[in-house]
């Protein structure tokens, strides 16, 4: 990028192969997953410190090229999380901590679908909300990619899932993924309509990657002991919360990111990721996935931004010439 701006300041370049450090793994990228924080990225939002020589990308699957001696063996097929960013290009370079092995049977397309949603869908569930069998669990943006996970796993843990989204369109794809009920994401009969289809107890766990108007009727439709995940903030807007209500209701909220839990724990988020491939191998995860083209990226973008998407978008670089 030459400038921050809409999707056309995006252009592909020609530059040079990044050279291998001793701890570190160099990747043919054969696969890049697009995010909403890429978007950020490019309009010059995503860090206050941000310059125009940050490229966008955070997840890309590949095939080896180069490796230390105990590294992934060349051409495996990798996961890498360009956790810093730089991601959109056909060659990076990783620390060996940043790679990550790719189940057999799944291709480079399907592990850049699955591995930042699909990994944050588990964390969600299982380490942070810690969904059981019976509860009900509210999910923000059903038909996106990660709300689309994150009603599939609860699911699998036997919860009824209860997903909002803005159009019947959307709705109709969080019930494809399993949700039990929809709900039109409206602030202002949010609450009640979740009381509602609960029978008046309220959400066990919330799972919210959207924020800003959607949090404080979500807060008041969480069950007594309840559990509040923040995953995302798709609306990008503020939102408060009066923390003396958490303590009559015994309840919790909390947030994370991937890359702060891979440093608290060296087995992650191999370990989670490993959970989520396998779920997909044997059919119990089904992930909404578009592939389009390198060429295509801005298109890509302007999708996402749009609020038009369902599901995760995956640039296959095999898929055209750029």
């Amino acid at each position: 990028m030459q400038q921050f701006g809409p999707p056309e300041v995006m252009v592909w370049v020609d530059g040079p192969v990044p050279a291998r450090g001793d701890d570190e793994v160099l990747v043919a990228v054969e696969a890049i997953g697009v995010n909403f924080a890429d978007t950020m990225v490019r309009r010059g939002e995503y860090r206050r410190d941000q310059s125009l020589d940050f490229t966008p990308g955070f997840e890309v699957a590949g095939r080896v090229l180069d490796a230390p001696q105990d590294g992934p063996a060349p051409g495996s097929t990798v996961l890498v999380f360009t956790e810093m960013g730089g991601g959109y290009a056909d060659t990076v370079v990783a620390a060996r901590d940043h790679v990550f092995s790719v189940a057999d049977g799944l291709s480079a397309v399907d592990a850049a679908a699955l591995f930042t949603q699909g990994v944050t869908a588990w964390y969600a569930v299982h380490r942070y909300g810690r969904v059981a069998a019976g509860e009900s669990v509210l999910v923000h943006a059903g038909a996106g990619g990660l709300g689309g996970l994150c009603i599939q796993l609860a699911a699998e843990q036997g919860a009824r899932t209860i997903a909002t989204a803005s159009t019947p369109e959307k709705l109709a794809v969080a019930r494809e993924h399993g949700a039990a009920e929809t709900l039109v994401s409206d602030p202002e009969t949010l609450t009640q309509a979740v009381r509602d289809a609960t029978a008046g107890r309220g959400a066990d766990v919330v799972l919210d990657g959207v924020g800003g108007p959607l949090f404080a009727p979500s807060m008041r439709a969480l069950a007594f002991g309840g559990r509040y995940v923040v995953v995302g903030s798709a609306s990008q807007e503020p939102a408060t919360l009066d923390v003396r209500a958490l303590m009559p209701r015994g309840q919790t909220v909390c947030g994370f990111v991937v890359a702060r839990v891979a440093e608290e724990d060296p087995a992650e988020p191999q370990r989670a990721f490993d959970e989520v491939q396998q779920r997909v191998l044997d059919g119990r995860l089904r992930p909404r996935v578009t592939v389009m083209g390198a060429e295509d990226i801005g298109r890509a973008h302007e999708l996402i931004e749009s609020r038009s998407l369902t599901g995760k978008i995956v640039l296959d670089l095999g898929a055209a010439e750029h």
